[in-house]
């Protein structure tokens, strides 16, 4: 009677579970990411002279908080490392910050500039092309990442070649922590000669209105006004 009991027992348990995964809310959620900077390569010709002053590469993180299509990606865009008793602090600068929110069905993205003394949310289109950048090309080929199927894209930007890798299997229609954005899908993958990252894990939780919300106290500017200031 006890083999009984503890077999109905552990085919409940089961039950449970696989009714928790089956109900599981994927529309909103954080995807995490580790970030690797290739220092070494990131050097300018007169800065080689200091190569063997700071690490070759350091690892840093970053996430993208989603719920529906809006969401905000952020990263630490200074990292400090000490190694062998030497502490160097790398500064990490992009053309739209660090922080980021991206409302996917207006097709816009909005940026705090944190140079500017007060900070502005600067506005853009979300999938604005690079004119230093060429068009993506698709290939033929997948890898699995965190166990999602992910599709390959390459494409030239004014950094070299990068290779991202995107997948169609979350609900989000788009997302990245930094840099390159497609429509195709969320990137969970890009490989370059500056910087290279990965999706590491995804929580699927509730995410509160005014974390994917741009900041309201800040002036909002257009990406050409920018430009021209």
């Amino acid at each position: 009677m006890q083999h009984i009991l503890r077999a109905l027992l552990l085919t409940t348990g089961v039950g449970l579970v696989q009714q928790y995964s089956f109900a599981q809310d994927k529309t909103q959620g954080q995807i995490h990411y580790e970030i690797v900077y290739h220092v070494h390569a990131s050097l300018k010709p007169d800065q080689m002279q200091y190569k063997d002053l700071i690490p070759e590469s350091v690892i840093e993180k970053a996430e993208l908080i989603y719920k529906g299509q809006r969401l905000k990606a952020y990263f630490n865009d200074e990292v400090k490392k000490e190694e062998d008793g030497v502490s160097s602090s790398i500064k990490v600068a992009t053309d739209d910050g660090n922080e980021r929110y991206v409302d996917l069905d207006k097709k816009t993205l909005w940026w705090v500039d944190k140079t500017k003394n007060p900070a502005v949310l600067v506005e853009k289109a979300v999938f604005e092309q690079d004119k230093d950048s060429d068009k993506e090309v698709e290939h033929p080929d997948t890898k699995k990442i965190l166990d999602y199927n992910c599709r390959k894209l390459t494409f030239k930007s004014k950094d070299g070649m990068r290779t991202i890798w995107y997948t169609t299997e979350l609900p989000l229609k788009a997302g990245t922590p930094l840099g390159q954005f497609t429509d195709k899908g969320v990137i969970l993958g890009l490989e370059s000669k500056k910087m290279s990252f990965t999706a590491t894990s995804i929580d699927f939780v509730p995410v509160a209105e005014d974390i994917i919300t741009p900041p309201a106290d800040l002036k909002i500017v257009k990406t050409g006004d920018h430009k021209g200031k």
